[in-house]
């Protein structure tokens, strides 16, 4: 047991990854992988934190009862792990997708000097045809070595990327500049809720659980049953709005998410995130589809009648993919040049080996080195097997991007709970190259996608519940081997069951063959980018970064982040999240003293969030036992 005298006097850190733990991952990953996985084959959806919930619900329940509860730190590494175990679709789905690709007739229409694209693809990445792989739908055949090898190997070299940026930016964010983190709360006060009992904690508990049991069980109850009460996941209203503003995005969010989220947050967090989303998806798409000197493509493609996720889908690749890189790494850099001091100290820190900085944490001079070496390692083998990119780009997208992205990822969630996920970064990357080959559109070398955002925020809870960073490093990397090896198995077993496509997995025959058209349209470069556009919108979000800056010391609430964030971020999640602010504010803020309200915000939508996924789990239950009868022969 070990003390920090230097963000939280008195916490007494103790540790949170036993036997116990380590069993309750391995049970979770078998039991909720397959879950996972056909969920997502047969619904397009996959487990959300809400499922996460109910996983440590029944583990606390079971454990308690067992007279052995689980204690509140081995309640936090189980926690703060699924994710990584058991809700995160396994990379060898992706294989049985490359197989698809070379045998749907959707790509044989896409060609490269009059060559069809399933022709191209090496065989490193799948058999090819006429290969024997062909006679047999499983993973675990001679001919699939080269593709698992290579896949395996990107993953676990981003993945010790990921692992160790993530180590820098918590110390960072948690350690050195004490980010807030406003949605740390709810995952505190879930733990501390079902270890504890308190009795008043209870009762603010169950005051949100019963409402998200209620709006659980109309929201996915007819989902799981075929006849849907609620749309979901939003509203669809552009049927009214094209008559007026035709070409925006307008609806609202039906997931309980964003609504609770919104109850944590202050309007002027939240009106910044509708600021810039309601610019960029109402304001900005409207102008483009009126005027179609911007952008003639979108302007020609657009018809009145289009929903929200035509809108979307089509306005992001012909308009948004430019802009949105743009904007992502514009504000990396205005975080990095104003986060500079805290860099060079944690790098200090590791240098001096500073007790406090290696007791509880894993060492960040060790961090440092593996960066290092997996972010270069997966630059050298990508460009050992795709050598017409120039080494310098992978090498520039997986040492310094990425290490960017992180940075923006980490002080995004500890700002305001969001990370703008950036889009199709890498194929933007080739798009900028003269290469005209197809492998190096379908993989990529290492890429942050935002884990030290997620990591970060887990680490400040870890603080709150007075669990050793370190154990949930170590706990990270038993759960992500978990769902390497399990997933490889489970993701065969389904394909042997049933080939993929097919009605047996519904949601792939609707997704698949958008996934291969857009690949076919990058790959054969009919998806525009702008490098010009990519400048000047990072131009754009590096000002706004430091202009809000200076509008918040003269006391106006203007948040750069949370507006650029919007600029990602659909107006349905946003005015959703924009009305729960405004409620959490200033309607129970009448019947809630504000101190109070603000000590058990967290407690209530923790409640919300184990409300609905109490009922999310049984509607999953249904799902899986409807579709369960047997279809043999196909």
């Amino acid at each position: 047991m070990t003390k920090n005298n230097s963000l939280n006097a008195g916490i007494e850190f103790k540790s949170g990854l036993t036997w116990r733990v380590i069993f309750g991952l391995i049970l979770i990953a078998l039991l909720f992988i397959p879950i996972n996985i056909y969920l997502n084959l047969s619904t397009g959806m996959s487990l959300t934190t809400a499922a996460v919930y109910v996983i440590i619900i029944l583990l606390s329940t079971i454990t308690r009862y067992s007279g052995k509860p689980l204690s509140r730190q081995e309640l936090f590494i189980i926690y703060v792990t699924t994710g990584a175990a058991a809700t995160t679709i396994p990379v060898y789905y992706w294989l049985i997708y490359r197989f698809f690709f070379i045998t749907t007739p959707v790509t044989y229409a896409y060609k490269i000097d009059g060559v069809p694209l399933p022709n191209l693809v090496p065989d490193w990445l799948c058999p090819p045809l006429g290969s024997l792989a062909h006679l047999h739908r499983t993973l675990l055949q001679p001919e699939w070595i080269k593709p698992i090898s290579i896949i395996t190997t990107l993953f676990l070299l981003s993945f010790i990327a990921d692992w160790s940026l993530s180590i820098m930016f918590s110390y960072i964010t948690v350690e050195l500049e004490r980010l807030d983190f406003p949605f740390a709360t709810i995952d505190f006060s879930l733990i501390e809720t079902l270890t504890v009992q308190k009795s008043e904690v209870m009762r603010v508990f169950m005051a949100g659980f019963y409402p998200g049991l209620a709006y659980g069980a109309i929201l996915y109850g007819g989902y799981s049953l075929g006849a849907q009460l609620i749309p979901l996941p939003w509203v669809d209203l552009t049927w009214f709005t094209e008559k007026y503003i035709p070409g925006a995005i307008v609806g609202i969010a039906t997931d309980p998410a964003s609504f609770a989220y919104g109850l944590l947050l202050p309007p002027s967090i939240s009106g910044s995130l509708l600021l810039g989303s309601a610019m960029t998806w109402i304001l900005l798409n409207h102008m483009f589809t009126i005027n179609s000197s911007f952008f003639p493509e979108w302007a020609e493609e657009y018809y009145p009648g289009m929903m929200i996720s035509s809108i979307y889908q089509r306005s992001l690749q012909r308009i948004w993919i430019s802009p949105q890189i743009g904007f992502a790494l514009g504000l990396a850099a205005a975080l990095i040049a104003s986060m500079r001091k805290s860099i060079f100290e944690a790098i200090s820190s590791g240098i001096k080996m500073q007790k406090r900085a290696n007791e509880y944490f894993p060492s960040l001079i060790l961090a440092l080195l593996l960066y290092t070496a997996g972010s270069l390692g997966s630059a050298i083998l990508f460009s050992l097997l795709i050598p017409e990119i120039p080494f310098y780009m992978p090498l520039l997208i997986s040492l310094v991007a990425s290490f960017m992205i992180g940075a923006l990822s980490s002080h995004a969630i500890g700002r305001i709970g969001f990370f703008p996920v950036v889009p199709y970064l890498w194929q933007s990357i080739v798009y900028l190259t003269p290469y005209r080959g197809l492998p190096g559109w379908l993989i990529s070398p290492y890429v942050c996608s935002g884990a030290p955002g997620s990591a970060s925020q887990a680490v400040k809870v870890a603080y709150l519940t007075g669990t050793k960073p370190k154990d949930y490093f170590k706990a990270w990397i038993i759960a992500a081997i978990l769902n390497l090896v399990f997933g490889l198995l489970i993701v065969d077993s389904f394909w042997r069951l049933a080939p993929i496509p097919s009605n047996i997995y519904p949601a792939s025959l609707i997704y698949w063959p958008l996934y291969a058209t857009n690949d076919s349209l990058f790959i054969t470069r009919q998806i525009k980018l702008d490098p010009l556009l990519i400048l000047s919108s990072g131009a754009f979000s590096f000002t706004v970064f430091f202009a809000g800056s200076l509008l918040q010391k003269i006391n106006i609430p203007f948040s750069p982040i949370a507006f650029v964030t919007g600029c990602y971020t659909l107006p349905t999640s946003s005015i959703t999240i924009f009305l729960g602010s405004l409620i959490g504010h200033y309607v129970i803020g009448r019947y809630v003293r504000k101190e109070e309200w603000i000590k058990i915000r967290g407690v209530f939508v923790a409640g919300i969030f184990a409300g609905v996924g109490v009922f999310l789990g049984l509607g999953v239950s249904m799902i899986l036992i409807a579709k369960s009868a047997w279809v043999w022969p196909w």
